[in-house]
């Protein structure tokens, strides 16, 4: 988990920052490991039983991040 948390805290540096990760593992779904990760990450897990849904729903973040980016300029 240790890994795991240093992967994300470099991937996301600043309150600007925005990054997606997979965690492609059915353990991420216990909440003993799930209680491992950092609470501003935790509030943000979405967990899928099947990977079909996950590619739309990163399609969906990542454009809804640019538009508002978008917005800002």
């Amino acid at each position: 988990m240790k890994a795991v948390n240093q992967s994300i805290g470099r991937a996301i540096r600043h309150k600007g920052d925005y990054a997606s990760m997979v965690l492609v593992d059915h353990r991420y779904s216990r909440p003993s490991i799930k209680n491992q990760l950092p609470t501003w990450i935790k509030e943000h897990v979405l967990i899928e039983e099947k990977f079909g849904p996950v590619m739309p729903k990163l399609r969906k973040f990542f454009k809804e991040k640019d538009e508002k980016i978008k917005k800002q300029t």
